[in-house]
Formats: C-alpha cells, sequence, structure tokens
C-alpha cells in the first residue's frame, strides 16, 4: 500500500469541544496534508456516505479509515510534535488507556464544551446570523 500523504478528518461542527479540537490541530505543523470537513455536511456525505456521522473519522488517501479512538492517535500521528505519542499509544497496554480516555471525553463531549465554554462552528454561525450588517454610507453630503 503506498504511504499516506494526507488525511481527511470529519468532525462534529455542532460540538464545541470537536471544533475546538479541530482549530488546535490546524494550529499544529503537519507532517501530511490535512483535510477538515464537517461530519453530516453535504460534503461528507457526498464524499464518505458510509462513515457514521456522529463518531470522529479519518479518511487517508489511501483509502484507510479510522474511527473514534484509533482516529484521534491518527490525528496525532498526522502531527510533527505528536508523532511519537501517537506510536506509544498504540503498544497495547497503552491502546486500552487511550481507548478508555478517548471514551469518556467523547461521550461527555457536550457537558464538557458547556463547563469550558468552548462554542462551535454552528453556534457561531447562528450567531453571526443575527448580527445586522451595517449599511453603507454613500454619496456626499
Amino acid at each position: 500500500m503506498p504511504p499516506v500523504t494526507s488525511i481527511t478528518i470529519l468532525y462534529d461542527a455542532a460540538c464545541g469541544l470537536c471544533t475546538f479540537a479541530k482549530d488546535w490541530i490546524r494550529g499544529q505543523v503537519p507532517l501530511v496534508g490535512l483535510r477538515f470537513v464537517a461530519a453530516g455536511s453535504a460534503e461528507a456525505q457526498r464524499a464518505f456516505p458510509q462513515l457514521p456521522p456522529g463518531e470522529l473519522s479519518v479518511v487517508a488517501d489511501t483509502g484507510e479509515v479510522w474511527l473514534g479512538d484509533h482516529g484521534w492517535i491518527v490525528c496525532l500521528w498526522a502531527l510533527r510534535d505528536y508523532r511519537d505519542l501517537a506510536f506509544r499509544l498504540t503498544s497495547p497496554a497503552l491502546l486500552l488507556m487511550a481507548r478508555e480516555a478517548f471514551a469518556a471525553v467523547s461521550g461527555n463531549r457536550l457537558a464538557l464544551s458547556s463547563l469550558l465554554r468552548l462554542r462551535s462552528e454552528r453556534d457561531f454561525e447562528q450567531q453571526l446570523r443575527k448580527v445586522a450588517a451595517p449599511r453603507c454610507q454613500t454619496g456626499s453630503k
């Protein structure tokens, strides 16, 4: 199989924690190309109809797919400063711990988003729709 040169990360744009994680990943130095697609969006449904809309999904340009905790480990693997951690997390002892930690965070992500006051992309979009754009004042007096 050819090497992975890019990944697409499908995330929940309605979740503040997921939006924060996406922004955090974007702020890191990538070792492969990164593309983000809101899970459940028209683009995601068109490109990846087989993927579950409510779960973190990572798709490589090679066609490989990772879900949930494995997807998160692949996200770390794609980042320069976290690739070593990703490899360590795949050891049998640490993989179980990573799976349990991911399940705990993922299962409570909406409550954590609220507690940490993390706003989702959808929250921002809804707020922006409520803002009236100022009218330009044209012409001279």
